[in-house]
């Protein structure tokens, strides 16, 4: 090997190995960059109207106290499978509770256990500025509640994501996966409904 080819080789670069485009690198899940790092923070921002939503459909405050943990309890177990660009945490969670309570009252249906506790009237009565307003509004209250309970459960349905868990037409139609207009339709008839219901029980008792 002559002089002139040794520098040759010498100087010759070495190839390095292409590095992959940043395109082709994996990318995390949306779920997982838009998530509270915390799960405690979806806790404390939502837990309160998937109380209200679970407790405006069920009997007592202990059941809705265990279902509304039994909803975050299964969806820490799905984080993996929440996607923000389909549904906002809060109609996530909400979905979850509603299949909770259909369970749940499927159960007591089962067992010929479906009825209408007057313990839940207290505790729904919530934020009165005073005892005697919640003591004079407990009455209204606790007739309102019997009258949601004689409604078919699709009036129940809508009305408790409406009024339970405070949504608007257009969050109760991503929850429902129908039209906002529908919702519109749904809430009416099924105040109307209601509003039938509370006259015949203060005729009844009358």
């Amino acid at each position: 090997m002559t002089t002139s080819s040794a520098s040759k080789a010498k100087s010759a670069p070495v190839r390095s190995r292409p590095r992959p485009d940043a395109r082709e690198r994996v990318q995390p899940h949306p779920a997982a960059q838009e998530l509270p790092p915390d799960f405690e923070a979806w806790f404390r921002d939502h837990r309160e109207p998937v109380y209200r939503y679970v407790r405006f459909r069920v009997a007592t405050r202990d059941v809705a106290e265990d279902l509304t943990s039994d909803v975050f309890m299964k969806a820490l177990r799905s984080l993996g499978s929440y996607d923000p660009r389909k549904s906002a945490p809060r109609t996530w969670l909400l979905r979850i509770a509603r299949n909770a309570v259909t369970d749940y009252l499927r159960t007591l249906q089962r067992r010929g256990r479906l009825h209408v506790s007057l313990d839940r009237v207290p505790d729904l009565v919530h934020r009165a500025p005073s005892q005697e307003e919640r003591m004079l509004r407990a009455e209204q209250v606790q007739r309102l509640l019997n009258a949601v309970a004689t409604l078919r459960a699709a009036d129940q349905e809508v009305l408790s994501l409406r009024y339970g868990a405070g949504l608007a037409n257009l969050e109760i139609a991503e929850t429902l996966k129908i039209s906002a207009n529908a919702v519109a339709v749904r809430v009416h008839r099924a105040l109307s409904r209601l509003r039938a219901a509370v006259a015949e029980t203060a005729g009844a008792e009358d």
